[in-house]
């Protein structure tokens, strides 16, 4: 009975941040082109999504999840073989997100509507445009340096939060290994080959991942970073203090942590119920080990990057039905353009609506 809770609990929690995610009146707010939103906006946005279901995270466990977020798509846009190779990351992405709402036929919906907009929008572009948009998002991530442990373990990031570039594996679709200088003349005819040593242990793509609705991606980057459930750390790295000392890595998983929900119990960790409070249910939802580190964490975090927690009540189950139905009749579009003083204004104002 308590595991059938549990799984329902991570279903609607799931559900309901994707539901968020998709909306057709975010997702048209987000293709419209616009200027890269500020690091600021872009937390304000991933704390409201978080917060968009009955799951409530402390500000200890919130900035941990962001770091992890972030740091994990970064790396992903730096090994990307090709440029062009982003859009299939987040075909990864989506598919991963299929899987958890297979059951749920009006989500899965939303998110094919969703990719069916990317293919529209991006399969057409150029490398040198997939090379621009690779080198603005890297340019937003430049100054993140957060070690964390999966990478660290897996020695693809240095103690100083850089990332290690691989120097062996398949070289990029439509490219050949490295070793080979061909040298011609005013003819266009081949005269002469140099062979040279390239360092490292590439081998040569066997085909290209597909683009399509649905399809086999190859590359990996995107998908599911854990092999087994295990603890994650984030830690920033330069002056502030390590905090690894204080983390039981090889802790055991928390036993509500099912396969089929990896996505939220293997990204954010262990899941607490908290009681009743009088007649709201609700629980908290904690990434660290034990209550002291967690204490720790909130501590010795930079006050600079530190965000305020948005807490969510949870209500009755038919409250929430009559809530949300409420929320999505007031999704009507209006002609009336909005009045923004900043960037990332009206993107943040559509998630109060929301």
């Amino acid at each position: 009975m308590v595991l059938f809770f549990a799984l329902s609990l991570h279903l609607l929690i799931m559900n309901d941040i994707i539901t968020t995610m998709f909306n057709k009146k975010f997702m048209e707010e987000l293709f419209k082109p616009q200027e890269l939103y500020s690091k600021k906006a872009l937390r304000t946005v991933y704390d409201r999504l978080a917060h968009a279901s009955i799951m409530r995270l402390n500000q200890a466990s919130m900035d941990k999840l962001y770091d992890l977020m972030t740091m994990a798509f970064k790396y992903q846009v730096l090994l990307c073989p090709r440029p062009k190779d982003i859009l299939l990351v987040t075909f990864n992405h989506l598919d991963a997100i299929k899987d958890f709402i297979r059951d749920s036929p009006n989500i899965l919906n939303q998110v094919d509507e969703t990719f069916r907009q990317l293919i529209d929008m991006y399969s057409c572009l150029s490398a040198g445009e997939f090379q621009l948009i690779r080198q603005t998002l890297l340019i937003f991530f430049q100054d993140m340096h957060i070690r964390v442990s999966i990478f660290l373990k897996d020695k693809v990031q240095n103690s100083n939060g850089r990332f290690v570039l691989p120097i062996s594996g398949p070289v990029p679709w439509g490219t050949e290994v490295p070793g080979l200088i061909r040298m011609f003349n005013c003819n266009g005819d081949e005269v002469k080959r140099v062979e040279f040593a390239n360092g490292g242990n590439y081998i040569s793509s066997q085909r290209e991942g597909s683009f399509d609705l649905y399809g086999d991606r190859v590359l990996k980057l995107g998908t599911n970073m854990y092999s087994a459930s295990r603890p994650v750390e984030t830690h920033m790295s330069g002056a502030s203090k390590s905090l690894a000392s204080h983390t039981k890595e090889n802790a055991a998983p928390n036993p509500l942590a099912k396969e089929e929900l990896n996505f939220l119990a293997r990204l954010m960790g262990g899941l607490e119920i908290k009681k009743p409070n009088g007649s709201e249910p609700g629980f908290r939802l904690n990434l660290f080990t034990t209550d002291e580190e967690e204490e720790y964490a909130a501590l010795t975090r930079p006050e600079a990057l530190s965000y305020k927690v948005i807490n969510i009540q949870a209500t009755q189950d038919q409250q929430q039905n009559e809530e949300l139905a409420r929320i999505m009749g007031e999704f009507e579009v209006t002609d009336q353009p909005r009045q923004s003083t900043s960037k990332g204004d009206d993107l943040l104002a559509m998630m109060d609506e929301l």
